[in-house]
């Protein structure tokens, strides 16, 4: 996020127009991402496979679980993560830029933030517990200062922080039984109600611990500083690398598991270490992803085509697009709404995910269309910036 300073001298989020495309772009399709990894968690799971997908199926079902364990799963978030770092990075230093201090840059942090906790929470409360807004909420409360100092402390906290993750995501994958897997608390009871109050205040910590979420996010900070997909163009041979690398790692990280999906390695109840070093390299690949969007706008250049209009319209409206498609998945895939969660397999889920993403497109076309920006968006910031003189 940019800003701008208007008129009445206050300081708030940079105009559509102003923002750049590449992390737009890359926003617009991690969303996609996000759904396909939400929708199997709406799956009966009373038989699990690998991760949290069912068991059995057609040939196509496992098809679909084999692509989504090894480009879906556990690097939509990581790539979430970097583009939130980058942008963080972007409100910090686009404030200082424009004259506000660092404690009230601090502050508007802060803000941002704790709104993300609230978000977070009315989100899980309602929609999808297990969601991500209020870890990063976390993650903007407990380092967040480090935005603040030089591109070689946040390198060394990344580094610092590298082991703990190898050590939290690789024990918890070792105590972790892949065939116990608990449904999504639903909507009919006052038990149903409960889980999804009580434990949410839990849920922040567990992502933040079991997924090298952290990483993600001060190394996006890091490239943010370095503005590499602010202009792409000129970082194209760091980009090319980091593509080629952190997908080859992403791809070779999550081989294991998907030979567990196939029969040809163990079987689903050991695969819990296997998974975790799934989800250890999903950092380089949601790192590869983000950098792959860089490439494609540098080769893109000025020209903007209807699929590029499109997806960079949704990432410039991320939060409502990120609602509204979790939204959809739930009222389509939960058991005490629609349900087709259960007349569904791995396929069916992913196909659903795929159209809840493209109806969050649609709308926010017609959001740009009209001018406007996303309501869960402007809404965050009117919370951030307000009363901001």
């Amino acid at each position: 996020m940019t800003t701008t300073e208007t008129p009445g001298g206050r300081r708030g989020p940079a105009p559509l127009k102003e923002r750049r495309l590449t992390p737009d772009l890359a926003r617009g399709f991690m969303l996609l991402l996000i759904a396909i990894a939400y929708a199997p968690s709406y799956i009966d799971l009373s038989a699990a496979s690998v991760g949290w997908h069912p068991a059995g199926g057609t040939v196509v079902d496992g098809a679909a679980r084999v692509f989504t364990l090894l480009f879906v799963d556990n690097r939509a978030f990581p790539m979430f993560a970097a583009l939130f770092g980058y942008g963080l990075i972007m409100l910090v230093d686009g404030q200082q830029a424009k004259g506000t201090s660092e404690n009230e840059a601090r502050r508007l942090l802060r803000r941002r933030s704790f709104f993300l906790l609230a978000f977070g929470f009315v989100h899980a409360a309602l929609v999808f517990p297990g969601e991500i807004l209020g870890t990063y909420g976390l993650a903007g409360l407990l380092i967040g200062w480090l935005l603040f100092r030089p591109d070689r402390v946040i390198l060394r906290a990344a580094a610092v922080l590298t082991p703990f993750y190898v050590l939290t995501v690789m024990g918890l994958a070792f105590t972790s039984q892949q065939t116990e897997l608990t449904p999504i608390a639903g909507y009919t009871t006052a038990a149903d109600w409960a889980e999804r109050v009580v434990f949410w205040p839990f849920t922040p910590v567990y992502v933040a611990i079991a997924y090298p979420l952290f990483v993600a996010l001060l190394l996006g900070a890091w490239a943010g500083r370095r503005r590499l997909l602010h202009d792409p163009a000129e970082h194209r041979t760091l980009l090319r690398r980091v593509a080629v690398i952190g997908i080859g790692v992403s791809l070779l990280g999550a081989l294991p598991a998907v030979l567990v999906e196939v029969g040809l390695l163990g079987n689903p109840d050991t695969s819990g270490p296997l998974m975790g070093l799934q989800t250890l390299t999903g950092v380089f690949g949601g790192l590869g992803y983000a950098a792959v969007f860089g490439l494609i706008a540098a080769s893109r250049g000025e020209r903007r085509g209807p699929v590029t209009r499109a997806l960079a319209a949704t990432g410039q409206r991320s939060l409502t697009s990120y609602l509204l498609l979790s939204v959809l998945l739930a009222v389509f895939m939960h058991r005490d709404l629609i349900g087709l969660g259960e007349h569904v397999h791995s396929a069916g889920a992913l196909g659903i995910a795929f159209g809840c993403w493209l109806v969050a497109v649609l709308f926010a076309v017609a959001l740009d269309k009209a001018g406007r920006k996303g309501p869960a968006d402007a809404f965050i910031r009117s919370l951030v910036y307000r009363n901001r003189r």
